[in-house]
């Protein structure tokens, strides 16, 4: 049988991964810090779920993973890359460890793991790493730029490693939503997250897992939640003078938008 790794294994959005793989016949390794969080996940699941502590905004947490990987899971099957963090504001207003914590948990995490199932997956001729990245990865977000850094760094680092694994068997997806209701978004709207997040439908994690399972079936590298943001974010990305000049028209709809999100749910 299959075996599969999310990390962020408590979240909303690996909650839904987690059970569609579960009717895909994968076993499932969750990580995350919150245990907790982990087990209610655990339970939703149709057979047992191996639940591993770990705290991945360290090196040293993110050097245990990997060894464990590598000792007692050398047949993993699928990595998710899922675990994620953001602290809006303005780069000058952050302490310095709140610069490093996004690029340790949003990059250099997911680069180590993916390094250590790229590994075991290419020795074996097979093997899947699907990533979750964001739009932030596409266009730049003011009052979120270090998770906007991390976010572009990781897609730059999938698409390089597509080219270095193609030829061994080895599939790497990204999947690009815009917002998604989680409790990191709603910490976003009441913490004064970029209102970008808030112009359009905000998706569900169900949506983003259903994703998820296209990219599966499909392999294509990059997947967009929707799509049709995708249009103007890369646009976007490909002529970034142009975004000064669009960003107040787009922030005075994401504010009417974070309003509406704020009423709907009561926060």
């Amino acid at each position: 049988m299959k075996k599969a790794l999310i990390t962020g294994g408590g979240g909303a959005i690996a909650a839904e991964i987690a059970k569609r793989l579960d009717a895909r016949g994968y076993n499932l390794i969750l990580v995350d810090i919150n245990e907790a969080r982990m087990g209610d996940v655990a339970t939703t699941l149709s057979r047992p779920a191996l639940c591993l502590h770990a705290d991945l905004s360290t090196s040293s947490g993110v050097a245990e993973l990997c060894a464990t990987i590598e000792r007692d899971h050398a047949d993993l099957a699928l990595l998710v890359n899922n675990a994620g963090y953001i602290e809006p504001g303005n780069v000058a207003d952050l302490a310095p460890e709140i610069l490093d914590r996004h690029i340790a948990i949003n990059l250099i995490t997911p680069m180590q793991l993916t390094r250590t199932a790229a590994r075991l997956m290419q020795t074996r001729g097979s093997g899947d790493i699907l990533s979750i990245v964001s739009m932030g990865g596409i266009i730049a977000l003011k009052g979120s730029a270090s998770y906007a850094a991390s976010k572009f760094g990781l897609r730059g680092f999938l698409m390089s490693l597509r080219s270095e694994l193609k030829d061994h068997g080895v599939r790497v997806m990204g999947i690009f939503p815009s917002g998604v209701d989680t409790p990191m978004l709603r910490y976003e709207a009441t913490h004064n997250g970029s209102a970008l997040n808030f112009v359009g439908k905000v998706f569900t994690a169900a949506e983003v897992a259903d994703a998820c399972m296209g990219a599966l079936d499909s392999g294509k590298l990059e997947t967009y939640v929707p799509y049709g943001d995708s249009i103007m974010s890369r646009l976007a990305g490909a002529f970034p003078w142009m975004i000064d000049k669009f960003l107040p028209m787009f922030e005075k709809s994401g504010e009417k938008g974070r309003a509406k999100f704020r009423a709907e749910r009561g926060i």
